[in-house]
């Protein structure tokens, strides 16, 4: 029996922010989501962030299809996908008018702001080709999905909010939870506020529900793995895409010199994406290791009586699934690759990435990490699908049984070692408490 109380395990599908990284999501997702099935087993609630939000809409319009219909018809909206699908042209004869609003919001000109670099307003259209918004709810209503949620960051309440459509309530967060929750019927507006990177894409204003109306940005800014939500809504099983090894970054040697601006861009969207995503994946793995006696009790009497003095559910030990690259950075190589197509005569044709190599640094690596979320090219697409593919492909060849909650296997967490667990319950009583 399962924490649900029924025999089939609650499966839900995690699925990070990362611009055009999602064709990465793509390609694990046409490997997992057949194995899946042929262990007679499927994905029951999916949770999104920014491109993960565009990914998991997709998936919850194709919930009633088999396996692999579902597979390919992921890959073909993804072998698809073109830059003037996502973006216009940076460099165009708007931009005069766009440099000029900037230094009009800059000196604090009447009239004259600019809340975005680059026009994402060809993402609307594009969604409404891509995604078959009714087929949603149709899905949820005759039990092929159980919830689909979509994270975006509020900016008035300055807290994720996770809106989910889906059978039954909402989950009720304790009073010191940082997600709000939201019974919503999601579509175009509620994934585009997901995506909606700041600075530079435009802030969306959500209509509906009333209760939740306002502006909101990308929700990778404060929820960008939403594994949360999936435990909340139940699921004892997750299937988790990352964009980065699970295993920690080994540190770097100093570097005295001078950092460039893509340096800095990507340190901070390191610490915005791709670390909360580990961090996660780690939690989830302390939790089973150091606070789960076994399913029957859910926890140790420790931790069963700090949780419910503080109103929340025992912990449970969840099972996973986890696909991610092999090597640290191998996704921002793959990006500096492709982008060497456009130097030279190679930029007549996409003079946008032509100027995104001038100002991201030249040969820097942190040139290729920041492109890696913004370079909606052909062969970098191809690319992507094939990396999740062959990463997909590597975890079930390592767990034949498809999941796992040893974190000793793939996260290089020593169960055994007391001072790691001392650390793991005073790490997790800290959070416990600040968020009080």
């Amino acid at each position: 029996m399962h924490a649900n109380g029924n025999a089939e395990p609650t499966i839900g599908l995690v699925l990070p922010g990362g611009g055009a990284r999602g064709a990465y999501e793509a390609g694990a997702l046409s490997v997992l989501l057949p194995a899946l099935e042929a262990r007679g087993e499927r994905v029951s609630i999916v949770c999104g962030t920014s491109v993960g939000a565009i990914n998991a809409a997709l998936v919850a319009s194709l919930a009633s299809l088999p396996a692999e219909d579902q597979a390919a018809a992921i890959l073909a909206r993804w072998q698809s996908v073109r830059r003037e699908d996502i973006l216009t042209r940076f460099l165009s004869p708007r931009l005069p008018l766009r440099l000029l609003r900037l230094f009009g919001e800059a000196v604090g000109l009447p009239g004259m702001r600019l809340t975005n670099l680059l026009d994402a307003s060809p993402l609307r259209d594009s969604l409404d080709r891509w995604i078959d918004w009714d087929a949603i709810g149709t899905n949820v209503r005759r039990g092929h999905l159980r919830s689909l949620v979509v994270v975006a960051t509020s900016l008035s309440r300055g807290r994720p909010v996770a809106f989910v459509h889906g059978r039954g309530p909402a989950p009720r967060a304790a009073g010191d939870e940082e997600i709000g929750y939201v019974k919503a019927t999601i579509d175009s507006e509620h994934v585009r506020a997901s995506a909606a990177i700041p600075i530079l894409f435009p802030p969306v204003r959500v209509t509906l529900p009333r209760a939740a109306a306002g502006w909101y940005v990308d929700g990778g800014t404060r929820l960008n793995s939403p594994l949360k939500p999936a435990l909340a809504l139940g699921a004892d099983r997750v299937l988790v895409v990352a964009f980065e090894p699970l295993l920690r970054r080994p540190a770097a040697p100093a570097d005295d010199a001078h950092p460039h601006l893509a340096d800095v861009a990507a340190n901070v969207l390191d610490g915005l994406l791709v670390d909360q995503v580990v961090d996660d994946v780690h939690r989830l793995a302390t939790v089973n290791a150091f606070f789960v006696e076994d399913q029957t009790t859910g926890g140790s009497r420790a931790a069963r009586s700090y949780r419910t003095a503080r109103g929340r559910a025992p912990y449970r030990k969840v099972s996973y699934a986890i696909v991610a690259p092999e090597e640290h950075g191998s996704i921002g190589r793959l990006a500096a690759e492709g982008l060497v197509r456009y130097g030279g005569l190679g930029g007549l044709r996409e003079p946008d990435y032509a100027l995104f190599s001038l100002l991201l640094g030249g040969q820097r690596a942190s040139r290729g990490e920041l492109l890696s979320f913004l370079f909606f090219d052909e062969r970098y697409i191809h690319g992507l699908i094939a990396a999740g593919r062959a990463d997909a492909e590597r975890w079930l060849a390592r767990h034949p049984r498809l999941w796992c909650s040893d974190p000793a296997h793939d996260l290089g967490v020593d169960v055994g070692d007391p001072v790691v667990l001392r650390e793991g319950r005073a790490l997790e009583e800290w959070r416990e408490l600040r968020r009080r």
